[in-house]
């Protein structure tokens, strides 16, 4: 009974995260003509992604953007379940460290990136890469916020559930993330060694701190 009497009190200012992120996409689909489907065709084609990296269609940034906030949102309220599933601490301040560690990971990560790519000129194939990553990360968040809201409200104790849906979206978002590269192969073979340092440094190495993470 106290279990879930805590967990129906943390989910009081988590409810009002998720209708925050629910709303803001409804509000952002009142402003585009671009159809939610089109955009989410991202997850089985890149007809999107090249029409719109072209310019043909610029109606798609209110989607792109909100969905990236809406991805690093997500992230974090899946870290901050599993590490409630590990030591059973649910307080606001320890989600709010998890978001505020999810979001300057991604950003500094995100101006390094620009930074080698600088350095080893190859900024035209990195705008290239971001924009088809972001987008690709933007259609995501959908998926994870769908993960989110089952974590939290249908199977909310059910530890091998989290786990398993965790790893899940896990799988998928590094899936993804390195079919950004299969797609640039051709290019990258211009500036391949500087490449491979920010592939090593970059891409892999995070996700595997974060697997230790997970499994500690």
């Amino acid at each position: 009974m106290d279990a879930l009497y805590r967990i129906t009190e943390s989910l009081d200012w988590i409810s009002i995260i998720i209708f925050m992120c629910l709303l803001s996409f409804a509000v952002a689909r009142q402003f585009t003509t671009l159809p939610v489907s089109e955009f989410l065709s991202v997850y089985v084609s890149s007809r999107f992604i090249k029409i719109s990296r072209d310019g043909r269609i610029d109606n798609h940034h209110g989607y792109k953007y909100l969905g990236l906030i809406i991805y690093g949102i997500s992230i974090a309220l899946i870290l901050f379940k599993l590490s409630t599933v590990q030591n059973g601490s649910q307080s606001l301040t320890n989600f709010i460290l998890i978001l505020t560690a999810v979001s300057t990971f991604l950003i500094f990560k995100h101006y390094l990136s620009k930074l080698l790519s600088t350095i080893a000129n190859f900024e035209d194939l990195l705008i290239s890469i971001d924009h088809e990553r972001n987008l690709y990360r933007a259609a995501l968040s959908v998926l994870l916020m769908v993960i989110v809201i089952s974590i939290y409200y249908i199977f909310p104790t059910s530890k091998g559930f989290i786990q398993i849906t965790a790893a899940v979206a896990g799988a998928v978002i590094i899936v993804y993330h390195f079919l950004v590269f299969y797609n640039h192969r051709n290019a990258l073979s211009a500036s391949f060694f500087y490449f491979i340092l920010y592939l090593c440094t970059l891409e892999i190495a995070p996700y595997l701190l974060l697997y230790k993470y997970i499994t500690v």
